[in-house]
């Protein structure tokens, strides 16, 4: 528009010109050559407005070649969107895998330091046993040695006084107030013979009672199993917080400190297995009381650790008193019962009734798969503790009153699939 605008102005310019040499020249020469000159000029513009149109053109196509550029420069940048995700993803992924590595390898370090304390210990245990045995021997045969020396002792004091008694009988046949009084003495000193056995008798009694004291003895394994005293005290020290490395250990310490010697160890693989054993048997022992039981609330949060969120949940229900002598007639009492602390994807409530599905359904499988839900009978499933939930517990966080609110509506499905069941079944009935 500007070189069209200065070309008009050009030829404005000319055609002044020119009209102010046609006034200042009359005569025909100078109106020829003003001629000529103007049929220059308007060739020139000719040729200026073609190279106008020309250039007019060449910008359309480059303002179209702009637009595209922008649209691909648009596309580009949302492709280099899409890649940085992605890549953020990516690293994040790559982060916490690594974060597992070290982990692990942490593990494992820890491991080795206490598979060689364990060997170490178990080093430790074998000689001080061997130790115990040698000096257990040593006292064998000390009061060995010792009844020998009193038997030795009593059978020359036997000996002795029966010499004295054959040289009293001597004696006697001389005299018969040295026999009365010969008579006398040996029996004054067959009681005081008999005192000394009796007492001599009595320490030897107390020695055996003591070293067999000493000697009591407590086996960790019957048979090569571990028995199920030492499974309990196991899982009491873990409880009260001992280390699994000085399980063995501890046992042995406590019971030489009331004089039992203790035969055999427990390794950390059979701790893990006896806990496992544990938390097998407190699985169906909640499935069977979350079978007896009436009704439950739930409980639970969460919290975030080192970008890794963890949930804690809790059931409370009514269940039988165990103390009791008589489980026909045995009271009830209210409970609080733990469930496993567990990570999470992540932080949505949709996850969190995921997971408690997900729990209610680990319970049921290793109940139903129990010599205990064999013997009782029945059929036990998701819906049979849904319809049981009466309430739910929990922080004023949207997030868990928006758990609540699913579970809610998971419960209202159980809810009307025990009702259609119950509807099904009397249909069948009536029919049969």
């Amino acid at each position: 528009m500007a070189k069209r605008k200065h070309l008009a102005a050009v030829g404005e310019r000319g055609r002044q010109a020119m009209a102010e040499k046609c006034t200042a020249q009359a005569s025909d020469t100078a109106f020829d050559d003003l001629y000529d000159e103007l049929s220059d000029a308007r060739s020139h513009i000719k040729e200026l407005e073609l190279a106008l149109q020309e250039k007019d053109n060449k910008c359309i196509q480059l303002q179209h070649s702009l637009e595209k550029a922008k649209a691909k420069l648009l596309k580009l940048e949302a492709e280099a969107a899409l890649w940085k995700l992605k890549h953020k993803n990516t690293y994040r992924e790559l982060r916490t895998q690594r974060q597992k590595v070290n982990r692990g390898q942490e593990r494992l370090d820890r491991l080795e330091v206490q598979v060689a304390m364990l060997k170490k210990a178990e080093e430790e245990a074998t000689a001080l046993y061997e130790k115990e045995e040698k000096q257990s021997n040593r006292a064998l045969e000390l009061l060995q040695k010792e009844n020998e020396g009193l038997q030795s002792e009593l059978s020359t004091s036997l000996g002795k006084w029966t010499s004295e008694l054959e040289t009293s009988h001597s004696k006697l046949a001389g005299s018969f107030s040295k026999i009365k009084n010969l008579t006398k003495e040996r029996s004054r000193l067959q009681k005081s013979l008999a005192r000394s056995k009796k007492s001599k008798e009595k320490a030897i009694a107390a020695v055996k009672d003591k070293l067999t004291k000493q000697l009591s003895v407590h086996h960790v394994k019957s048979k090569g199993v571990i028995t199920e005293d030492t499974r309990n005290v196991v899982r009491i020290l873990v409880n009260a917080g001992c280390s699994r490395n000085y399980i063995s250990e501890v046992i042995y310490t406590v019971l030489k400190s009331a004089g039992i010697m203790t035969v055999g160890t427990i390794t950390r693989p059979s701790i893990t297995r006896i806990l496992r054993e544990g938390y097998f048997a407190s699985q169906i022992q909640l499935g069977h009381e979350m079978k007896n039981a009436q009704s439950m609330t739930l409980s639970g949060d969460g919290t975030g650790h080192r970008s890794i969120q963890y949930e804690a949940r809790h059931i409370h229900m009514r269940v039988e008193d165990y103390t009791t002598d008589s489980p026909e007639n045995a009271p009830t009492q209210h409970v609080t019962r733990m469930l496993p602390i567990q990570s999470t994807v992540d932080g949505s409530s949709e996850e969190s009734k995921a997971e408690w599905e997900k729990i209610f359904r680990n319970i049921i499988e290793l109940y139903d798969n129990s010599p205990l839900a064999k013997r009782s009978g029945g059929l036990f499933n998701l819906v049979n503790i849904l319809i049981k939930i009466t309430g739910m517990n929990t922080d004023h966080c949207a997030k868990e009153k928006k758990t609540f609110e699913l579970l809610k509506d998971l419960k209202e499905w159980a809810v009307n699939q025990y009702l259609g069941r119950k509807r099904c079944w009397k249909c069948e009935w009536t029919r049969l």
